[in-house]
Order: structure tokens, then sequence, then C-alpha cells
């Protein structure tokens, strides 16, 4: 019998592939509204990284304990009970410099061919179309941490990944016209998307294919994609998640399938919150549950 499941879905897959990435000294950052991070963080600390620190941006706070991913409870304690700081500020203080092991997933609006990303606006700067959430710390983990940057979208299309020339405004820094940061960081790590598994050629910095997920085309992911890859010649298809992590995952880690708010849109991710809300309120324990 395979240790690798057969029947997972998409972001079941991502939240793995992201997990993987977590070292056992690693302080992982979890940031606002991005429950696949979190699911990942925590399924991580689970298996193979159990001395793993998280660092909840809602709050600013430093946590030891893996707790069941919440919507509401979780961040609507810590909120109410911490002071807001910001969060990079203190990831820095705490941790020295040349030895940052930070890892952070973001999701980026607009990517390139050198993992230069824009999360601030879609348009024209002086009259954009899309005001996007903004830049917040991405300058500073693109840039200064040793680890690098992590990112990840469920959506691979022509919209997302694109040439440098169509990106509308940088504010995480990739490998600038295929160099390494001025600033010391080791640059972009990796995409994880609901296609494939990305990375960087060691020379030229561009973005490559490191393996297709089961089931994907090629073609499909090269259709998707604003922009030329780097195709290794011997290409790897993508380990799925193993019985062990899905149902670590399904069970323990996010039971309610908080992660999926990131993928779904329009009146199946509307029905999907509502239902969330409803299961948390309904619990007995309202303090979300703790895994070991």
């Amino acid at each position: 019998m395979s240790e690798y499941s057969k029947d997972y879905t998409f972001d079941e897959m991502m939240t793995v592939l992201m997990a993987r990435e977590v070292r056992n000294d690693d302080v992982m950052i979890v940031g606002v509204a991005t429950p696949m991070v979190w699911a990942a963080f925590t399924l991580a600390k689970v298996t193979h990284a159990p001395d793993a620190i998280y660092h909840y941006i809602m709050g600013n706070t430093f946590v030891l304990e893996p707790r069941q991913v919440s919507l509401l409870y979780l961040e609507m304690n810590t909120a109410r009970t911490y002071r807001f700081q910001d969060s990079v500020e203190c990831t820095l203080e705490s941790l020295p410099s040349d030895k940052l092991t930070t890892i952070e997933f973001f999701r980026p609006a607009q990517i390139d061919q050198y993992g230069n990303t824009n999360n601030v606006c879609i348009g024209d700067w002086e009259k954009p179309k899309i005001r996007l959430p903004g830049a917040a710390g991405i300058l500073d983990f693109s840039m200064f941490y040793s680890r690098g940057s992590f990112l990840y979208t469920p959506r691979h299309d022509k919209r997302t990944f694109v040439p440098t020339e169509d990106i509308y405004f940088i504010s995480g820094v990739g490998f600038p016209e295929g160099k390494p940061s001025i600033c010391g960081g080791s640059g972009p790590q990796c995409v994880i998307t609901n296609l494939a598994y990305l990375d960087f050629d060691e020379k030229t910095k561009k973005m490559r294919l490191n393996s297709i997920h089961p089931g994907i085309e090629l073609k499909t992911v090269k259709d998707s994609t604003g922009f030329e890859l780097v195709i290794p010649q011997n290409l790897k298809e993508t380990k799925p998640p193993t019985i062990k992590e899905l149902k670590l995952l399904q069970e323990k880690v996010d039971p309610l399938n908080i992660r999926q708010l990131e993928v779904l849109s329009g009146k199946e991710r509307e029905e999907l919150l509502d239902e969330i809300i409803q299961r948390e309120l309904a619990m007995k324990n309202k303090f979300p549950k703790l895994l070991f």
C-alpha cells in the first residue's frame, strides 16, 4: 500500500507542500487572512517541526503550542489581549540578522519571472483600477531574510504570472534583473500553486518548473503562465500528500476547512464562511483545541 494518498483537493496539496518547507528551527509568521498558511504551519508543527515557533501578526505574539485552525476565537482573543505593533520590527529585533530563520508565505497579486511581486495596485499608480492590501512587511522579508521569501497562489493564471514589463508595481523584491538582493537576503525560494511547484534557476534566477502536480499537463502550466518558464529536461511529478499528512490536516489541524476560504469565491465562499462561523459558535469550548 502506497504511503501517498490519491484522494485530495488542490488546497490540501498546496497546504501540505507549504508545510514541508518549514524547518524545525523556524519562526513561522502567520499573517492576516491567510488560513492556508496557518494550516500549513500547524501541520508542520505536528509532524516534522515540533520546535518551530508561531509568530501571529494579530497581537504580535510568539506562540509555541499548536492549536486547531480557527476563524473566530484565536485571533479575536489575541487582538483583545495583546498590544498591536509592527510584527516585522519585533521579529528582527528578536533574532540576529545574520541567523534569521523566519519563514513567511506571501500570496502576491502579480509575480514576474524573477520573483518580484506586486501587492499594491493594478493599473496606473495615479489612478489604479484596483487598490490592493499593500506591502506591509513584505519589503523586509523579501530583501533581508536568510531563509528568503516563500510564495503561493491558488490561482495559477496569466493575470498573476506576468512578465516584468507588465508588473504594475514592485512591492516585494525577487531577483531584480536576475541578481540577488543587495541587502543580503536569499531571495524567493519557491512558488506553490494549484498546478505546480516552482523554484528559481541557480544561474539565471528565472522561475523554473521544479515539479508538476499529478494529473496536470505541462501545456496547462505553460498556457497559464505569462512568461517562459525554465523547464528541466527531466521534469518531476510533485509528491502528493501522504495518508498521514492528509489525515492530520483533515481531522486535527483544520477540520472546519477554513483553508478553503482562500480558494473559493462568490456564493461558495459565502456559504462556507457562514458554515464555519455557525460551527465555531456551536462549540462548547470556544478556544481552539490544543493539538499536543
